[in-house]
């Protein structure tokens, strides 16, 4: 298995899996050092994950717990720049976009399950750890 790499934004769909703990304890494992060593979320990430209408009182708690130790990168100006031309070139949802906006504006890769949502957008560099 290939090992995560160093200055990431992840992606919410392995947040998720991670939260439901549905990630290999090998990916888990690399997954709790990268956290710990400074990974980092778009706030779309934040919203998706928060947002998510199954939470009960009790997953809502830890899921902000797990959030609150990711470096989160707001909605700017100049990745809301990136995001329109990145829609506007490869016609990617709008929380994709805004993710792949995030990982490039601010030089990171992208950590996702999801490599075909973003597998056209040039100069992203995407890891799918699973």
């Amino acid at each position: 298995m290939m090992r995560m790499p160093n200055n990431t934004v992840i992606d919410t769909n392995i947040l998720i899996y991670y939260l439901n703990k549905q990630l290999p304890e090998s990916v888990k494992m690399q997954l709790d050092e990268m956290i710990l060593s400074g990974s980092s979320m778009s706030i779309i990430t934040k919203i998706e994950v928060l947002g998510w209408q199954g939470h009960d009182k009790e997953s809502l708690e830890k899921a902000r717990g797990l959030l609150s130790l990711f470096e989160e990168f707001a909605l700017n100006q100049v990745i809301a720049d990136y995001c329109i031309q990145l829609r506007m070139d490869y016609k990617i949802k709008l929380p994709d976009a805004i993710i792949a906006a995030t990982a490039l504006v601010n030089d990171k890769v992208l950590v996702t399950r999801n490599v075909d949502d973003f597998v056209k957008v040039k100069g992203l560099e995407v890891f799918n750890p699973l």
